[in-house]
């Protein structure tokens, strides 16, 4: 079973460390706006790329709304990667 974090505990362990956190956002919507740091890899991409991931990192995966989030946090733990979903995505964060 994947992880799943509010925005909020989010937030606060964003601002206190830095994450791996994968935006799974198309290329055009993560140029709009993203977090620092973060790393684009569109959801329809990743599949083909977890390969470059290491499973000793624990990766957030972030979405707009946290639907697309939690499909992949769910895959990636299924694959052996420690994945955590953030609920609420880029539509709820005030970073």
């Amino acid at each position: 079973m994947f992880e799943s974090m509010s925005v909020l505990d989010f937030t606060t362990l964003y601002n206190e460390d830095e994450l791996n956190v994968i935006d799974i956002r198309e290329t055009d919507a993560f140029l709009q706006k993203h977090l620092a740091h973060s790393i684009s890899l569109p959801a329809t991409v990743l599949p083909n790329m977890l390969d470059q991931l290491d499973k000793d990192k624990t990766y957030h995966i972030i979405s707009n709304g946290g639907r697309r989030s939690e499909t992949i946090a769910a895959f990636m733990t299924a694959k052996g990667y420690h994945a955590v979903h953030v609920i609420g995505g880029m539509d709820s964060l005030s970073l």
